[in-house]
């Protein structure tokens, strides 16, 4: 068997590269817990923004989650699919599409809340407690920078 190469350390040292491989594993966990009930990642995220929020276009979901307009109808349709969302002519703007929530996928969003939980929970077990507090902490800092 060979044996498996070391990274260099250039890369362990690379925020760039460290953020990949965080996301690659914790994604990858979320992914396989989230198939078990025919669903996945970027459809929770849209389903937890409107669960939050009650209500929201398209377009704010596509800003919002950094998602192309195309791929954000195709999630939306999945969620609609499963009677987690439904879609409706804003009154004020016949243009627009509302999206929101229904009280099946409010329900189904509490589930898979606790799934994605447990999956970052497994694909993070080596770190402790406080490793987590700071990179939390550390993430809505970044995150923030982006929102402004």
């Amino acid at each position: 068997m060979a044996a498996t190469p070391l990274v260099p350390t250039a890369l362990l040292e690379s925020p760039s590269f460290q953020l990949e491989r965080l996301r690659k594993r914790t994604r990858d966990e979320v992914e396989v817990a989230l198939a078990k009930e025919h669903t996945g990642l970027r459809e929770y995220w849209v389903l937890t923004c409107l669960v939050e929020e009650s209500a929201a276009s398209q377009t704010a979901l596509c800003d919002l989650l950094a998602v192309d307009a195309s791929d954000m109808v195709r999630l939306i349709d999945s969620l609609e699919k499963h009677g987690w969302v439904k879609r409706e002519r804003d009154q004020k703007d016949r243009r627009r599409q509302i999206v929101a929530a229904t009280k099946k996928g409010r329900t189904a969003q509490k589930k898979l809340r606790e799934f994605v939980t447990e999956a970052e929970d497994r694909a993070l077990d080596e770190s402790t407690s406080k490793q987590l507090k700071h990179l939390r902490k550390l993430a809505k800092a970044i995150i923030a920078l982006d929102v402004d």
